[in-house]
């Protein structure tokens, strides 16, 4: 389950930051790695709160792609 959700938030990422999920590694730094400014920042949360259920990641405590996938997950997959 936890995969294909991480599968979801790297094509959710990827549409919104305009690159290839091939691009796109747990480790990836959202900003410094994949170049998520501010306002790709609002963006990518109102895509992430369409997909899933309007959660809204806390942006503060994630720096890295795996951040905001156990940010979703712990609230999705329990």
């Amino acid at each position: 389950m936890e995969n294909m959700m991480s599968m979801a938030v790297y094509l959710v990422i990827a549409d919104t930051l305009d690159i290839d999920v091939d691009e796109i590694y747990p480790d990836s730094n959202l900003k410094q790695d994949l170049g998520m400014t501010s306002a790709v920042q609002h963006e990518l949360d109102q895509s992430i709160m369409e997909m899933f259920n309007n959660f809204q990641v806390d942006f503060s405590r994630a720096n890295t792609v795996r951040d905001v996938v156990r940010q979703i997950a712990k609230v999705t997959v329990h």
